[in-house]
């Protein structure tokens, strides 16, 4: 069964959209949207397998939506529902599926349907091989079988770089002039795209000789990697991390021990900066809530154990050195509140050379 959402501007069209999707028991319709951005929120908080979209629509088109929800959650898949069939390039550039012609036809919704269907037996097939191993939190690693496996070998710092980067992308296409602007910003075109070329080539063979050659695929003159033949830990954490509120603490502590470090630590990357604060921020908050769930249940030990775990990444982290002073208070231990207090307050002095804001207890000021 497929859980699905709908987006087009017009009522009629949604209608008649679910009136035929009702007759495939395959199909479940969880959400039907006017509007781009409901469905945008939608898919923030309730992950579906499928969205089909119109491509003509106000303010966002439905060429834009895909790129934004595949953003989100990079294993939905995009079908088009368009009266436009000149849109049918850019529909798969943008990695769509399936196309469907208004006015919708029972008979081509169910060929449609029988298409994902087989993809996805496919997919579960492909699945139980064993796939390539890919660690993105501390050390970039990328693994045959396990972690005592062989590691890939790179012949080039630029084609680890490429493979990261498309990991990065998890699985969208992207044109090869973006990637090109992307690992060589200064350099003539003509040479950079020698230099792209022949950095594919080196990806491409690092990759056959350990068996995975069919990882890297190219489309429509852009790349992209499979994913359905790796196993990665940045895939799993931001799939995951999206449904934080609603995670068990079982489910919470699996979140965090997938976070071995910063996001590709160690590496020069400028283009993931902004991914490596985003995932940071979502580590700090994986570790309160289990701190909350500890706290709850009157285990301050374990709560605190959490909240070292951030500031091993990041002791300079106020919010949560306040969180711990305020635990060990509650534990009636006046002594370590004081300590964790003077070791932040050196601790700031020495790397920020600024003093803790004032808003600890007064205990231990």
């Amino acid at each position: 069964m497929f859980h699905a959402i709908v987006v087009d501007d017009e009522n009629a069209a949604l209608s008649r959209f679910e009136r035929i999707a009702s007759k495939d028991e395959r199909i479940v319709i969880d959400g039907k949207f006017l509007y781009a951005e409901d469905a945008v929120a939608f898919i923030k908080e309730h992950p579906v397998d499928i969205a089909f979209l119109d491509i003509e629509m106000p303010e966002i088109n439905g060429l834009e939506l895909a790129e934004r929800l595949m953003e989100i959650d990079p294993y939905i898949r995009v079908i088009f529902v368009t009266a436009y069939n000149q849109y049918a390039l850019n529909a798969f550039r943008v990695h769509a599926i399936g196309y469907l012609l208004k006015p919708l036809d029972s008979q081509e919704f169910m060929e449609q349907i029988n298409l994902l269907s087989r993809r996805y037996r496919q997919r579960l097939e492909k699945s139980a091989k064993t796939p390539l191993l890919v660690r993105c939190f501390g050390r970039f690693s990328v693994y045959t079988e396990d972690e005592n496996a062989p590691v890939i070998r790179w012949k080039t710092a630029k084609a680890e770089e490429l493979f990261a980067l498309l990991i990065h992308f998890q699985g969208r296409i992207k044109p090869k002039e973006y990637l090109i602007d992307i690992l060589w910003p200064e350099l003539e075109p003509e040479k950079s795209v020698n230099l792209f070329r022949v950095t594919c080539t080196y990806l491409r063979s690092a990759l056959a000789e350990k068996g995975f050659s069919d990882i890297l695929i190219r489309e429509f003159d852009g790349y992209k990697i499979n994913t359905e033949l790796i196993d990665c830990d940045l895939f799993r954490f931001r799939q995951e991390v999206r449904s934080i509120s609603s995670l068990k603490t079982e489910n919470l502590n699996e979140l965090s021990d997938l976070y071995l470090g910063e996001y590709l630590e160690g590496k020069p990357y400028d283009w993931a900066a902004g991914t490596r604060t985003q995932l940071e921020s979502d580590f700090k908050k994986i570790q309160h809530c289990l701190a909350d769930a500890y706290c709850a249940h009157g285990l301050g030990d374990k709560a605190l154990a959490m909240l070292e775990r951030v500031l091993m990444f990041d002791p300079c982290d106020e919010e949560t050195v306040m969180r711990i002073i305020h635990i060990e208070l509650q534990k009636g231990d006046h002594t370590s509140a004081i300590r964790t207090y003077r070791k932040f307050e050196k601790i700031l002095m020495e790397e920020l050379g600024i003093a803790p804001s004032g808003k600890f207890p007064s205990e231990v000021l």
